[in-house]
């Protein structure tokens, strides 16, 4: 019993900890902003399904052999694009499962806390001893390790840490893909707007003159859309160097932030 006071002391302590624990860390929005910035993924499902269907927009536009050639290539870009799209979807569903461990509710258990009410005594007499009041501590101990923002961050600094080396190395290739989608691109344009050109400077014949519009006007709007095409290119690039960027500075950020937090506790239980 000479041990009971101390032990009341250790209780109080805990529930006091376990109060702090409520409110979630501050970097989960970041957590959270990270996982729902999925702009840069469509875009490359978009780009790659334009990267897809070039044979079909070469088509009206190709000899007899460059039409064999392109028909070989299409065949090639069909077979991997099911490889491709898993690349594209394995990213997604990662971010999808980080933003639900990072939502703020996520490790919410004060409910549970709450009803744990208040430090327990030992009542011999009763039936409940100090081997009791010392279970009823261990208990909360384990519980508190469920709880709040110290687990979560915990959690996210494994998953984030874990994550990121095959995160950045599918990253990566997507972006390699869509500098290759951007030369297949300049290359489709050069054919396209190529035959276009020579054509106009064959088309000469006044009973050619509305055929010369026609193609003039096409010629313009096909220059545009590969003008756009590549700009999309580059933004997408661009989105994903940055997606690679912030994940691989968060995951160092909690990965610190727990190491202090374990640092700490260990020098906390120095005398």
């Amino acid at each position: 019993m000479s041990s009971l006071p101390a032990r009341l002391g250790a209780i109080a302590c805990l529930l006091l900890m376990l109060s702090g624990c409520a409110s979630p860390p501050a970097d989960l929005a970041q957590v959270r902003a990270l996982a729902a910035s999925g702009d840069a993924l469509n875009a490359f499902g978009e780009l790659a399904r334009r990267h897809v269907d070039s044979y079909q927009r070469l088509r009206p536009y190709l000899s007899p052999a460059e039409e064999a050639r392109e028909r070989q290539l299409d065949a090639g870009r069909r077979a991997a694009q099911a490889d491709v799209a898993r690349v594209a979807q394995a990213v997604r569903l990662y971010l999808q499962a980080l933003g639900r461990l990072a939502h703020a509710d996520a490790y919410d258990i004060a409910p549970e806390l709450a009803g744990a009410g208040t430090a327990i005594r030992a009542w011999p007499g009763s039936g409940i001893d100090d081997r009791h009041v010392s279970a009823y501590t261990v208990l909360l101990q384990q519980l508190s390790r469920l709880a709040g923002g110290a687990s979560q961050q915990a959690r996210l600094a494994q998953v984030l840490r874990d994550g990121d080396p095959p995160l950045q190395t599918l990253l990566a290739a997507l972006g390699h893909l869509l500098m290759l989608y951007d030369k297949s691109g300049d290359n489709e344009r050069d054919m396209v707007l190529g035959l276009l050109e020579m054509d106009l400077a064959y088309a000469d014949a006044p009973q050619q003159r509305l055929l010369v519009v026609l193609a003039k006007t096409l010629q313009q709007s096909k220059s545009e859309e590969y003008r756009l095409a590549g700009l999309r290119h580059t933004l997408a690039r661009r989105q994903l160097a940055q997606m690679a960027r912030e994940h691989a500075r968060l995951a160092a950020a909690y990965t610190e932030a727990i190491w202090t937090d374990h640092q700490a506790a260990n020098a906390a239980k120095r005398p």
